[in-house]
């Protein structure tokens, strides 16, 4: 069966030259059994520059996505123009929390509603809160974003096709699969599938993607080159959708077929 991974990192610090980065990466691809990974920066972190050589060493199994930190809204929606038209990225990535930004912002929508126009989907971190932040006693903000201002989003930029990474996190999930419902709004199930189904189990989780719908959600792992740990790796989330009582169709769409169509291979 062909895997399409539809959220993976390089290294944050660039310190690996893109063509470097991009046979790690293929390299850790064929030992967990992806056929194509998407690759997302987070700006400014990573460049748009250095995605668009990343990939472009392996076209035909790394897509690239840019990102632009969306306020101030005229120059993000310029460096989008561009990483799209000139550099030949096929969506945008945004992380409320690292770039510091919050979603009711006007500017942020304006860069929502130009993705649409541009026909690019824009894949959106959204874990409000899950295990992890237990673990490491993460600092708890609900006043920069709410699942309110999640909830806004489709109906702001209607016209644009929006993928809630991460479901939402452990404690908010069913939450954003309400989110999803949207005609125009995904889910990936990026490293929350491990701690969802812990939680509720797989027949349970089941049970909402049958709810939802399967062509709904999109495999992604939340691999971040070099760095993420074997436990909370593809092979074991993918194992997690291989086993769920779900059709075989279904499961060639969570895994395959709904990104192919996203990203229009």
């Amino acid at each position: 069966m062909k895997i399409i991974d539809f959220h993976v990192h390089p290294a944050f610090d660039m310190k690996q030259k893109p063509i470097d980065a991009a046979q790690k990466l293929l390299e850790w691809m064929d030992n967990e059994g992806i056929s194509i990974s998407v690759v997302l920066p987070v700006a400014p972190y990573i460049s748009n520059d250095y995605i668009a050589e990343l990939v472009n060493s392996e076209p035909k199994r790394l897509i690239g996505f840019a990102s632009v930190v969306p306020n101030p809204a005229d120059k993000a929606i310029e460096e989008l123009e561009c990483a799209i038209n000139d550099l030949n990225l096929k969506g945008l990535k945004l992380h409320p929390d690292m770039q510091g930004f919050c979603l009711r912002h006007p500017h942020v929508w304006k860069v929502l509603k130009v993705a649409g126009k541009l026909k690019i989907p824009v894949l959106i971190h959204a874990m409000l809160g899950d295990f992890s932040s237990l673990y490491f006693k993460g600092l708890y903000t609900p006043w920069i974003n709410t699942i309110e201002d999640y909830a806004l989003l489709p109906f702001i930029a209607s016209e644009t096709t929006i993928i809630l990474a991460h479901m939402g996190g452990s404690f908010h999930f069913e939450d954003f699969l309400q989110i999803a419902s949207m005609d125009n709004v995904f889910v990936d199930t990026s490293y929350s599938l491990i701690t969802v189904t812990e939680k509720i189990g797989i027949e349970n989780f089941a049970k909402y993607i049958r709810a939802l719908g399967a062509n709904k959600f999109l495999f992604g792992s939340d691999y971040v080159l070099e760095q993420t740990p074997k436990e909370y790796g593809a092979k074991r989330q993918i194992e997690i959708i291989e086993n769920l009582p779900i059709t075989k169709e279904e499961k060639i769409s969570i895994l395959y077929r709904n990104a192919k169509e996203l990203l229009r291979l």
